[in-house]
């Protein structure tokens, strides 16, 4: 080793690596991989205060917790291949098809391109009761750096100073409480930011020393979070999560929370919560009251139905605290902090800003060098982009919560989000890529906040959200349309679909649908009960015990046949008797499809068809199709008449009606789903897997 003249590792230097999570291997990993290219040796070495058994044996495991929700980003998942790092298929827990936002109106859809991965894994070894916990992320990580080279020395860093030769030195005690003091060329500190059950004072004393050691240090800005694991079995996770992935951005007066993420790992539900109600709690001791309120939330209650504090068992929790804003001055002279001690993305991916600041690390300090200016010149830039994107993130996170967090901004954003779904192309809908962005992680803060003045987002938002918003809610004002318990649905059908359902919805039936009729609409809605609960709400279609199509000034009525019975017939009129449109039931498959005919008086060629489709997962897809030509009339009198009304006909109508209605058919039809499972507590834990204490 040279002297302290040296600005640029040497062949056989030493650097040590201060913890041994994701930031410390990418670090060690991406280092050993730029010396080997650039034919430089070096010896490197990972500090782990955990009392790792033999990295040898096949028993060797990261034990304890992580503090972290564990979802593998997209962005994380593209620079791990680029690395040609593979996560086993036995690390990942659940593969996502879908990321769901939700608001105080709908849900957002979103769901993952086919040529993207996104993903969740354990990070350490708990929960204890998993099958499989001698497997996690971070153990996986510190084996690749192995690989390249790297040794794992086990102890507790207590203090890092400089020697007399002005060398990083650093103070390691043993699990046998031996200490021992070693000297590098360079040191990287990524103890992230929670102890673990490590010794808080040799923590502190660390902080202390790498104040001395670096002027004008300070560390990052903190706050609370609260994560729990339920145990609640797959089969309740694949019945409603199925391979989705939840992003709540609200929750009560009563219990005010700023960030949810609901991530389904195999048996175990991972919840993890930021808010005012966190940093106000007394943790752990009033983990299981938060976990019951949080439970009680009627927008878990409408994802997570039948779910209690008593009916899942609360597998493990941690009040771990996470980054609110990066360090200062995170870096001098032959060292430097890395991973959550020197800050991360704001609310996501933690995982990929380590790996960001590992790898910017490494390259800085093998080709330009380990001093305080080379590292500024270099690392530097990782730094301040971390600052930026804390100042951005604020601002973004600030915006959307705002924005999903009261009824009215929360439905002109959907409806905005549901026109682009279902009347713009793929690459011209600038809402649901805002979104997508923001919910995946996969484009920087400062990104999304240019991207959120843009003309073409400001233009979906108004006109596709709040002029339509405008129009629908004065629509259900004029047929008295209320929502009261019944919650807010996606019902809409992206344009690329539309042929593909609408095959898929006869093809059992014989029939072929119209290419180009003069009207046609279709909408869809995911219902988590069983074919003959939707098909029972269905055939009140036209009863007075109806709870939908209950509409001022119109009049829906059965007057002839059964229920769901072919030649039974609806009849739709103005007020009671003007001018009625007959419907009658042509064509019924039980449990599945219904299929009404409109009479001819009012249109050519009509349809109404009901659509119950039964999912792998044991929900229901229910679809509605409606379709028309319109008449043209025989004398010209009648032709102009006709094409007056086809030009006045307010299409829009059956879009707000219906939509009002699936909503209702849903929650009747899981209501009366769940009351049935909740009264059978042994078909309950049968159809969900829940456990029980």
């Amino acid at each position: 080793m040279r002297g302290t003249q040296t600005e640029r590792l040497s062949d056989g230097d030493r650097v040590l690596v201060v913890g041994g999570g994701p930031a410390g291997s990418f670090f060690a990993i991406r280092l050993l991989r730029e010396a080997k290219a650039s034919k430089l040796h070096l010896d490197v070495s990972i500090i782990e205060r955990k009392n790792l058994p033999d990295p040898g044996s096949d028993l060797w495991r990261c034990a304890g917790c992580n503090h972290c929700a564990g979802g593998i980003s997209p962005r994380l998942h593209g620079v791990l291949e680029q690395e040609g790092i593979r996560v086993p298929h036995r690390l990942i827990q659940e593969e996502f098809t879908h990321i769901w936002i939700q608001g105080l109106w709908k849900n957002f859809p979103l769901r993952v391109p086919k040529d993207t991965r996104m993903y969740s894994v354990f990070r350490g070894s708990l929960p204890g009761a998993r099958a499989d916990k001698s497997t996690g992320f971070d153990e996986f990580l510190l084996k690749v750096a192995m690989d390249e080279g790297a040794q794992v020395i086990r102890g507790e860093v207590q203090a890092i100073t400089y020697n007399s030769r002005r060398l990083p030195e650093v103070t390691i005690r043993d699990h046998s409480g031996n200490t021992c003091r070693l000297s590098a060329a360079f040191v990287a500190v990524s103890t992230g930011i929670n102890s673990g059950g490590g010794d808080k004072q040799d923590a502190a004393a660390l902080t202390r020393s790498i104040r001395q050691m670096v002027p004008g240090f300070s560390p990052v800005k903190t706050r609370d979070a609260l994560i729990f694991e339920l145990e609640v079995g797959s089969d309740y996770l694949t019945r409603y999560l199925n391979r989705q992935l939840y992003f709540i951005e609200h929750g009560s007066r009563e219990l005010s929370l700023e960030h949810i993420a609901l991530v389904p790992k195999g048996d175990y539900l991972t919840v993890a919560l930021i808010g005012k109600s966190i940093d106000k709690a007394s943790l752990p001791r009033g983990t299981r009251g938060i976990i019951a309120e949080f439970l009680s939330l009627p927008q878990i209650k409408s994802i997570l139905p039948l779910m209690t504090v008593d009916r899942a068992r609360l597998a493990c929790a941690c009040a771990p605290r996470m980054t609110a804003g990066p360090a200062k001055h995170p870096f001098g002279d032959r060292v430097a902090l890395i991973g959550d001690a020197v800050g991360s993305r704001l609310n996501k991916d933690g995982l990929y800003s380590a790996y960001v600041t590992a790898q910017a690390l490494a390259k800085t300090i093998v080709h330009h060098g380990i001093k305080r200016r080379d590292l500024s010149a270099g690392y530097g830039a990782v730094v301040r982009w971390l600052k930026t994107e804390h100042r951005y993130g604020h601002l973004v996170f600030g915006v959307i919560r705002g924005s999903l967090s009261t009824p009215l901004t929360s439905r002109v954003l959907y409806q905005a989000f549901a026109t682009e779904l279902k009347s713009r192309p793929k690459d011209n809908r600038p809402l649901t890529e805002i979104l997508w962005k923001i919910a995946s992680g996969t484009a920087d803060y400062r990104e999304i906040s240019r991207s959120m003045i843009s003309f073409r987002l400001l233009s979906s938002i108004c006109l596709g959200g709040g002029l339509i918003t405008l129009r629908n809610i004065s629509t259900e004002k004029f047929f008295g349309l209320r929502w009261g318990p019944y919650g807010r649905y996606p019902t809409v059908i992206v344009k690329e679909k539309r042929d593909y359902i609408k095959e898929s919805i006869t093809a059992h039936l014989g029939i072929k649908l119209d290419e180009s009729p003069d009207f046609e609409r279709m909408y869809a809605i995911l219902i988590r009960a069983g074919p003959d609960q939707v098909y029972h709400e269905l055939g009140k279609f036209g009863d007075a015990r109806r709870d939908y199509l209950k509409l001022r000034f119109a009049t829906v009525k059965r007057v002839s046949g059964q229920p769901n019975q072919v030649g039974s017939i609806v009849e739709y009129s103005i007020g009671r008797s003007i001018w009625p449109v007959p419907l009658r039931l042509a064509k019924c498959s039980p449990n599945r499809t219904l299929l009404y005919e409109v009479g001819e008086r009012f249109a050519y060629g009509g349809k109404l068809l009901f659509d119950v489709h039964v999912r792998n997962d044991g929900a229901c897809r229910l679809v509605i199709y409606t379709a028309f030509d319109f008449r043209t009339g025989k004398t010209p009198g009648g032709k102009v008449l006709w094409r007056l009304f086809k030009f006045l006909f307010p299409e829009y109508v059956h879009d707000v009606v219906w939509n009002h209605a699936l909503c209702c058919i849903k929650a009747n039809a899981e209501q009366s789903h769940n009351a049935l499972l909740d009264s059978d507590t042994s078909g309950l834990r049968e159809v969900t897997g829940l456990c029980r204490r």
